[in-house]
């Protein structure tokens, strides 16, 4: 009667050979997962977009406090993502006729090693920009908006 079951030598070639098509596959599916979660952000900053229409509709001029109440003048959201991988906050004209939402990755969330698209951002006509780790900000919206 013949043995069965398999060899040391080929349970670690089988095992060396997993680890090869790991180490591979492992960064890409990694890019994939943050650029998935980049709808967290993204969702948010609509959010804040929508908010921001709703307070001009009212009282002619945007707003840059998210978590006030509305009665007190504020959006009455919060500064941070659903998720909370992402810190958001609004920078306002000194006339309050213009805006831009930013939602910044920020450390120790899932996003923080997402280097090419750290920071996006809205601003009231609509203009989705994006910036890496390094602050360079791109106009292009396929680069992190898609």
């Amino acid at each position: 009667m013949k043995p069965r079951g398999f060899t040391l030598l080929e349970l670690l070639v089988t095992m060396a050979i997993v680890g090869i098509l790991t180490a591979i596959a492992w960064p890409g599916y990694g890019a994939i997962l943050r650029r998935a979660q980049r709808d967290e952000a993204r969702l948010a900053l609509l959010g804040i977009q929508y908010a921001e229409e709703l307070r001009y509709q009212n009282l002619l001029a945007y707003g840059d406090r998210l978590a006030e109440p509305v009665a007190l003048g504020g959006l009455a959201l919060a500064d941070r993502s659903a998720g909370g991988s992402y810190a958001l906050s609004v920078r306002l004209s000194g006339d309050g006729q213009h805006y831009t939402a930013i939602a910044e990755a920020t450390a120790p969330g899932r996003q923080a090693g997402d280097h090419a698209c750290r920071m996006l951002s809205i601003d009231e006509t609509g203009r989705r920009r994006s910036a890496d780790a390094a602050g360079n900000w791109s106009d292009d919206p396929r680069r992190c908006w898609q």
